[in-house]
């Protein structure tokens, strides 16, 4: 028998595509893997691991060398429309520069660790095709550039080390508020000699991140307007 395979669901007597399973499926699969992050704890997430991290550090180590100094940078613009946050409420900043655990763990699915520890953010995550452990230090002054360029009030920028100290990745967030919502610029730097999967997939990393972020930061926002007491003429209390 050949051809196109039909299935039909039907959950208390509703029909059901393919597209609903698939969506609920997704959700469940963040669920369980936030849930078995969350159920090894740090230590196991470093151990487990571990020998893709030692070859992450033998390929990242050698590049500012090779690359005499020089950067490379990749930008991406998002925005967010319909009800979004204004920057000044924007969780994710304070999140992100205080390694909030679980709000790191649940933005994006290879997002394996988040340890802060006075100032510094210890991060398991995949940068490129494998995992990356790499010490974050937010801090001003890093450089950036072109279109838009001083024109975001909010800006989240930090530089990224390996266990022996080797500089190896640089990324700065910028926010601000537009006529149709807020705007992001995600920016992230890398020794100007390495390989451009590397960029690429933090680039997808980074729109899968916040995508996530995005829709929890509406979520809550929904969820407080909705908690808020209202007068008996319908109208929100200021």
């Amino acid at each position: 028998m050949s051809g196109a395979m039909t299935v039909r669901t039907v959950i208390d007597g509703i029909e059901r595509t393919r597209d609903d399973i698939r969506r609920w499926e997704l959700e469940r699969s963040r669920a369980a893997l936030t849930l078995l992050k969350d159920r090894l704890g740090d230590e196991r997430m470093r151990e487990l691991p571990a020998p893709d991290l030692r070859a992450a550090d033998r390929a990242m180590a050698p590049l500012p060398e090779a690359s005499g100094g020089a950067w490379r940078f990749r930008r991406d613009r998002d925005g967010v429309r319909g009800g979004s946050t204004p920057t000044g409420s924007w969780p994710g900043q304070g999140k992100l520069a205080s390694g909030d655990r679980t709000a790191l763990l649940t933005a994006n699915p290879e997002h394996y660790l988040a340890d802060p520890s006075d100032g510094v953010v210890e991060i398991v995550e995949t940068i490129g095709s494998g995992p990356l452990r790499r010490f974050l230090a937010f801090h001003e002054g890093l450089p950036t550039e072109g279109e838009g360029y001083g024109t975001h009030p909010v800006r989240i920028g930090g530089t990224g080390r390996l266990a022996d100290g080797t500089e190896a990745v640089r990324v700065m967030h910028e926010f601000r508020d537009g006529p149709r919502g807020l705007c992001v610029r995600l920016t992230i730097q890398f020794p100007a000699s390495a390989p451009e999967h590397v960029f690429t997939g933090r680039q997808w990393h980074f729109a899968c991140e916040f995508l996530n972020r995005a829709e929890a930061a509406h979520a809550a926002t929904g969820a407080t307007a909705a908690a808020r007491p209202r007068d008996p003429r319908g109208l929100a209390p200021p």
